[in-house]
C-alpha cells in the first residue's frame, strides 16, 4: 500500500498535508479525510462509513469532503486533528442526504471551520439545525442576500439593534424575477399556472404575484428561523420583496462560507474590504 494511503495519514504526518493527500473518489478517502481532522474518532468514522453509507450518500459525502478540503486550503486553515466528532456525525447522518451543491457547500464551510478548532471550543453544532432544514431555494436565497454588496452598506461604528437586526443604507430590494431565479429547477414544476413554462413564468408580469406566492412559505420560514429579520412583500409580492437582514443570518452565512470572524460586526468590515478589492462601493451599488 502506498505510504500516503497508510494509517500514517491519520497521525504521524502534518495534519494539513494529510488533508491535502486524501483520495477524492472512494469511501476510504472520505473516511481518511474525517479521520485526519478528527483523529480520536478516526476508526469509528471509517467503520460507520463502510457499514451505514451506500452509493447515494457516499457520493454526496465525497462532494462535501472535497468542497471542505478546498475551503481549508484556500483559507489556509490549520487542522487541529481534534474537530468536533458530533459535527461529523451530523454530516454523515443529515448532510449526506442532500445532493444540492449549494447546501453541500454550506455543510463544507461548517466542516472547514470545525477542522481548525478543538472540539471543546467548537460551536458548529449551533448551525446544523437551521442548515438541515433548508431547501435548495432557501439556501440560494440566503447566499444571494448576504453576498449582495448592498448588504454591507453599513457605516462605522457598526451598530445593531436590540432585535439583532442591522440596516444597510443601500436597501435590499429584489425583483420577482430575481427571487424566482433562486429556484434551481424548472419553475413550471412548482408554480401553479396552467400551460406555463419556466421562461413564460419569468417574463409574464401578470403572473408574478402568483409565482412569488408559491415561494412565500419558504421565504417566511427564513424569518421564523431568524436568518432574516423581516421580509416585506411589495404590493403583495408583485413588485418584489424587501429583505431586512439579521446578525444571526449574517453569522450563519459567514460560518457556512468557512469563516469565523468575531464579533460578527467585524465580518461586515470584511465584506466591505472584499467589495473594495472588486472595485465596488456597497453604498452606491445597484443591480444591473
Amino acid at each position: 500500500m502506498p505510504a500516503d494511503n497508510s494509517l500514517d495519514i491519520l497521525g504521524t504526518k502534518p495534519l494539513a498535508k494529510a488533508v491535502e493527500k486524501v483520495t477524492e473518489k472512494s469511501i476510504d478517502g472520505v473516511g481518511a479525510f474525517f479521520g485526519a481532522i478528527c483523529m480520536p474518532a478516526a476508526e469509528e468514522f471509517g467503520l460507520l462509513l463502510r457499514d451505514k453509507v451506500a452509493t447515494f450518500r457516499r457520493k454526496n459525502l465525497e462532494s462535501i469532503a472535497n468542497k471542505s478540503r478546498e475551503k481549508i486550503n484556500h483559507q489556509k486553515l490549520e487542522p487541529t486533528g481534534d474537530a468536533n466528532p458530533l459535527l461529523l456525525r451530523q454530516i454523515i447522518e443529515d448532510a449526506s442526504w442532500t445532493e444540492d451543491p449549494s447546501i453541500q457547500s454550506m455543510w463544507a464551510g461548517l466542516l472547514a471551520v470545525a477542522s481548525s478548532k478543538r472540539a471543546v471550543a467548537d460551536d458548529s453544532l449551533v448551525y446544523t439545525y437551521p442548515l438541515k432544514l433548508l431547501t435548495p431555494f432557501q439556501a440560494r436565497l440566503i447566499n444571494r442576500i448576504y453576498s449582495d454588496p448592498r448588504c454591507c452598506s453599513v457605516k462605522q461604528p457598526i451598530a445593531s439593534h436590540s432585535e439583532s437586526v442591522f440596516y444597510p443604507e443601500n436597501k435590499l430590494i429584489y425583483s420577482v424575477v430575481d427571487v424566482l431565479k433562486q429556484f434551481p429547477g424548472d419553475l413550471s414544476s412548482i408554480v401553479p399556472i396552467a400551460n406555463s413554462t419556466h421562461e413564460k413564468t419569468l417574463s409574464t408580469e401578470n403572473d408574478h404575484g402568483i409565482a412569488i406566492s408559491r415561494f412565500r412559505p419558504q421565504i417566511e420560514a427564513l424569518v421564523t428561523l431568524g436568518l432574516f429579520h423581516e421580509v416585506h412583500f411589495l404590493n403583495h409580492g408583485s413588485n418584489g420583496v424587501r429583505v431586512y437582514p439579521s446578525l444571526k443570518g449574517l453569522d450563519f452565512y459567514m460560518r457556512c462560507l468557512g469563516y469565523s470572524i468575531y464579533p460578527v460586526e467585524a465580518f461586515i468590515l470584511t465584506l466591505q474590504h472584499w467589495c473594495q478589492l472588486r472595485g465596488i462601493d456597497p453604498f452606491t451599488y445597484q443591480e444591473t
